[in-house]
């Protein structure tokens, strides 16, 4: 095999667990001591009131083996789960490795991209690549277990890289957790640099400047380093200046069009304009900041020149406000031909705004409405009511948009009358998909700060208030999907939700199509079947046929490197 190439840093984006489904794929030599398959904690039946058991539930099983939806689709369209990223909505290119590959690169440092890694993709990279630095991001690693896998096997396999972690679940963490415990997850963690920040660009390219045996004498704002005494220190209390918003659009002409899918991510503000009780935004990320209609269309000429993208997702968390400069937005993608996706707060909309988001391309939107009760959407602090946001996604549905919308089960002074409104919402508007899931307790939330009104215990997956607890808001989420409706249900577990539904469209499928590829996974999600049956299933064989007419692309790679071994 050819000697490793030497480059300045190795970008994670992502880190998959891939054990946590079945991989029919992956050969006996590469499994790990038998892990395939659900960890459920304290779950051993799709029965139990548990978030554990929601897997089960949201999952088909498959001779006692877990799938999840893109799965099922690899399997039927391919005959193998080992083509399930052609239909994983993480293969869309990652914002964070394409904007500091971007930024990285426009400095002089050479810089590779590795968008979705598992364990045995990682060990492959071991052996082709030698960077300086492994620059992880937390941001879609949600279980701390995670982070802690992915330190130890780039630590193993790199061990004179420098090891730095950063991204959104960093800083979370870092404000959830007393001092004393977080310490205690850097140690067994045990990377080289923390740089606990929602920006980061002004540390990681100090980081960059220095070799990994310098860090500790290096100047590193919101950065926490090895201090031999103490464990980690925080490296200056100088506070870190982020670039103006906008100087950081991508510089997507910098980037190899065959390392791009042909649907990217990309942003065209910080934070949220708004501080909903439930949402952590504004609390991890400061205060909200856009840039200029102008940027927008430098970044879209970048992405016209490079020539292999043809979808946008928009990350901002309210894209559609302030309004008039929307529309400006609009105005500008109008002027390219590219289809494009992005969160929507519906009750800021008006005919003629949403004219233009048809007419620029907007093809689906996620509605973060949270719940169909007026007295819900004041305590959450959402600024609509069940009136003004129905206004607007008429206007949406109007014009042919396809809409998403989301509910939480149990925040503070739920009660379960408010999870029966939600069907009749939905299904007066023709709502084309939905989300609904148990309350996930944040202790960043802005609702914290009212424990007491509300008699809030526990944090995170475990928590109980004055008027429910976690037990009967997994109750009421069966409850809810057992209620016949004609919007579908799009799991966050096993579908990924609007970016599952992203996938199929910008792949060519109609919405009609995603509803019915979606449905027949609802259909038979929490089912256990034979490979007989499977095979001969008459609803997964007309899916079978509908999938036949599309050939899904094969995700960029990282180096050649495929994300599993065949």
């Amino acid at each position: 095999m050819a000697k490793a190439r030497s480059t300045d840093a190795l970008f994670i984006s992502y880190f998959e667990d891939i054990d946590k489904w079945h991989n029919d794929h992956i050969s006996a030599e590469h499994e790990e001591g038998g892990l395939a398959g659900p960890r459920t904690d304290d779950a051993s039946e799709a029965e139990d009131l548990t978030t554990s058991a929601r897997l089960l539930r949201q999952a088909l099983r498959i001779d006692g083996h877990f799938v999840d939806q893109a799965r099922l689709l690899s399997k039927l369209r391919y005959g193998t789960t080992g083509e399930y990223r052609r239909f994983d909505s993480f293969a869309f290119t990652h914002l964070s490795g394409s904007y500091y590959r971007s930024l990285l690169q426009g400095h002089g440092f050479d810089v590779d991209h590795a968008q979705q890694t598992d364990r045995l993709s990682l060990a492959e990279l071991g052996q082709r690549v030698s960077p300086r630095y492994i620059l992880i991001s937390s941001s879609f690693l949600s279980e701390v277990s995670r982070i802690h896998d992915i330190c130890q096997r780039a630590r193993r396999i790199w061990p004179d890289a420098g090891i730095v972690l950063g991204g959104l679940v960093l800083v979370e963490l870092s404000r959830s957790l007393h001092p004393l415990a977080m310490r205690h997850l850097m140690k067994a963690w045990d990377a080289d640099a923390y740089v606990v920040s929602a920006l980061g660009e002004e540390p990681l390219l100090e980081i960059l400047a220095h070799e990994p045996s310098e860090l500790q004498n290096a100047t590193l704002p919101a950065t926490w380093v090895r201090d031999e005494q103490h464990g980690y220190r925080l490296s200056t209390e100088r506070a870190e200046i982020g670039p103006p918003i906008d100087e950081t659009y991508v510089r997507w002409t910098r980037l190899d069009p065959a390392s791009l899918y042909h649907t990217v991510n990309l942003r065209t503000a910080r934070s949220c304009a708004f501080n909903c009780s439930f949402c952590t935004f504004v609390a991890l990320q400061g205060a909200h900041e856009t840039n200029r209609p102008e940027t927008l269309q430098l970044e879209l000429e970048e992405l016209r020149a490079n020539g292999a993208v043809r979808s946008l997702i928009f990350t901002d968390d309210t894209f559609n406000v302030p309004a008039p400069r929307f529309k400006q937005l609009c105005r500008v993608l109008a002027k390219f031909d590219f289809s494009w996706y992005s969160f929507c707060r519906p009750q800021h909309l008006d005919e003629e705004t949403v004219q233009l988001m048809a007419a620029s391309g907007c093809k689906a939107v996620f509605i973060g409405l949270e719940s169909a009760d007026d007295g819900m959407l004041k305590r959450m602090a959402k600024s609509a009511t069940c009136r003004t946001a129905a206004r607007g996604i008429a206007y949406l549905k109007k014009y042919g948009i396809c809409c998403h919308v989301n509910f939480i089960i149990g925040f503070p002074g739920d009660v379960a009358e408010n999870t029966r409104k939600i069907v009749p919402f939905m299904d007066d508007l023709g709502v084309d998909f939905f989300c609904a899931s148990p309350w996930y307790s944040s202790p960043t939330a802005p609702i914290f700060k009212q424990t007491q009104e509300y008699g809030l215990e526990g944090k995170f997956w475990r928590w109980k208030h004055n008027t429910m607890d976690i037990t009967r808001a997994c109750e009421l989420e069966i409850e809810l999907l057992d209620t016949p409706k004609n919007a579908v249900f799009s799991s966050e577990i096993a579908q990924t939700t609007f970016w599952g539904e992203i996938m199929l469209l910008s792949n060519g499928f109609s919405v009609d199509e995603v509803r019915r590829i979606a449905g027949t996974y609802n259909n038979v999600a929490g089912r256990e079947m034979t490979s007989q049956e499977f095979e001969t299933e008459p609803e997964l064989l007309k899916l079978k046929t509908l999938l036949e007419k599309t050939e899904f692309p094969e995700p960029p790679t990282v180096l050649g490197v495929r994300g599993v071994f065949s």
